[in-house]
């Protein structure tokens, strides 16, 4: 009887047992098919390495000061000073980093200038290293403690860590005068050198250059910044301070070989007489020691307007600008230049600077429009003045009958020194009166002084080009052995028939790579 009751039971549990095996195997099935349609998330990919410094890396200089009411020309000196000293120790330094992320090295001016942090940022934005230093009370012994700081916070090779040397004098008045005077030709607010005038501001410092070197005969840096003075200075003199300013240079290097200023002035004194391959050798020169010097950059700007690569030009004179926006040379160069390669302004826009304003007035007389012409000159030149050259200028381009007694008195102008003799030679073009052109160059030559040769080259310029004297002035002058290394000048492009075109550009030499 109980064998029967337990054999009801077990019939009676039979179909629960089976459910429940059936239930498990299902959610066993569905668990399965849920990992197999859901993998595991692969594990994170490992964090990029960062970017390690090097010194021969290249890197941003930023110098600025926590204390807001400081001035930008305040530390104008310690920045150029600062630039010196990496460019001496073999730093690769970039003007622009707006391209690519760059290794930025940040010096920090505390609000009381006696203390700094000299910071090393990498180019994801983090600090990389940091080191606080105590500045001293005078400029000298602030840009020693930098010297010696600089070498060994850059991990700079041992052998070349004594950058003290560079600076170049040990005496702290001295190097008080010379960053005075170096302000005054080399800083920001320098007029420049290929259009030099007389100013109280260049015959000053060159007074404090002379007692210099007379009393640190050795201090090279004073001597290159005395060449560059000499060069600065205009007037009747011009010849002489040339060749002044070729003895400090030559006197410079002799002493320390590798001060740029140096070069970039001796490659001025070239470009003066008109000798064009040893220029372009040293003015290179200058700009591989340090290629934002706007001395160098102005120079050899204007060394290829006047030698018709106007392209060349281009880059140079805005460089040249953008570091000295006063620089009239620099000015008057980029004016050829954005006229010869076609990025010119519209001729009514106004423009403070005379040069510049005469250089684009003669290109709106050789367009035919005197109107943009007049309205450059009288807002750049006094009503006095105007009416001795530029009114009769004018006039005699509209009525030809007028040319004889524009050009007398263009001619008396330039006697009684209200024109210069680049000036003479544009109102001459802008008549085109090609023989009172080549005859004004021919005299300059005569003299020893350089040309403006860069009105040769403007596009509405032909009846220069095809003058019977265009030849003789341009082999006189000495223009094609400079174009057998450099090519011909640009206007071929347009006029393949004019002379020099048929030269061929030799091989580019370690000399005229980069230009």
């Amino acid at each position: 009887m109980a064998s029967n009751n337990n054999v009801r039971l077990g019939n009676q549990h039979s179909p629960r047992a089976l459910f429940l095996c059936l239930l498990a195997a299902i959610v066993s099935a569905l668990a399965a098919v849920g990992c197999t349609q859901e993998p595991p998330p692969p594990p994170a990919p490992p964090e990029p390495e960062r970017e390690l410094f090097h010194w021969t890396r290249p890197v941003l200089l930023d110098v600025a000061s926590t204390d807001t009411s400081t001035e930008t020309h305040d530390l104008a000196w310690l920045e150029r000073e600062l630039r010196y000293l990496l460019l001496r120790g073999h730093m690769r330094l970039l003007s622009d980093a707006s391209r690519t992320p760059v290794f930025v090295l940040r010096l920090q001016l505390d609000a009381d200038a006696k203390h700094a942090q000299l910071q090393l940022i990498a180019p994801d934005g983090l600090l990389e290293r940091e080191r606080k230093l105590e500045l001293g009370p005078e400029p000298l012994a602030t840009i020693k403690t930098l010297a010696e700081a600089l070498p060994r916070f850059l991990e700079t090779p041992a052998r070349t860590r004594d950058w003290t040397r560079f600076i170049g004098t040990d005496d702290a008045r001295a190097y008080d005068i010379y960053l005075r005077s170096a302000q005054d030709v080399l800083g920001a607010s320098s007029p420049g050198i290929t259009r030099p005038v007389w100013s109280n501001a260049a015959t000053r410092a060159i007074a404090r250059l002379e007692s210099l070197t007379r009393s640190h005969p050795r201090f090279a840096r004073a001597w290159a910044a005395l060449a560059v003075a000499y060069l600065s200075l205009g007037g009747k003199d011009v010849p002489s301070l040339t060749e002044l300013a070729e003895s400090s240079a030559e006197r410079a290097l002799v002493l320390d070989d590798e001060i740029a200023e140096a070069h970039a002035a001796l490659g001025i004194v070239h470009l003066r007489r008109n000798e064009w391959i040893a220029a372009h050798e040293r003015l290179q020169r200058a700009l591989e020691l340090d290629a934002r010097l706007a001395a160098a950059a102005e120079a050899i700007a204007c060394l290829y307007a006047d030698a018709g690569l106007y392209a060349r030009s281009l880059a140079h004179s805005r460089l040249a600008v953008s570091l000295q926006p006063r620089n009239a040379g620099a000015l008057e160069c980029l004016a050829y230049a954005e006229i010869g390669s076609g990025t010119a302004a519209d001729a009514d826009e106004f423009v403070p600077i005379a040069s510049v304003a005469r250089v684009r007035a003669l290109a709106a007389f050789l367009q035919g429009d005197a109107r943009a012409a007049e309205r450059l000159l009288r807002r750049t030149i006094p009503r006095a003045e105007f009416e001795i050259w530029a009114g009769p200028t004018l006039q005699a381009a509209s009525n030809r009958r007028m040319v004889p007694d524009a050009l007398k008195a263009i001619t008396r102008a330039a006697n009684d020194g209200y024109i210069d003799a680049a000036t003479e030679i544009l109102c001459g073009a802008a008549l085109k009166q090609p023989e009172f052109v080549f005859n004004r160059i021919a005299r300059l030559a005569r003299d020893e002084l350089h040309a403006p040769l860069r009105v040769l080259w403007l596009p509405n310029a032909d009846f220069l080009r095809k003058h019977p004297r265009f030849e003789d002035v341009i082999s006189k002058a000495g223009l094609p052995s400079f174009w057998h290394g450099n090519g011909p000048p640009d206007i071929c492009v347009r006029e393949p028939n004019v002379y020099g075109c048929s030269l061929s550009a030799a091989p580019p030499t370690a000399a005229h790579t980069g230009a």
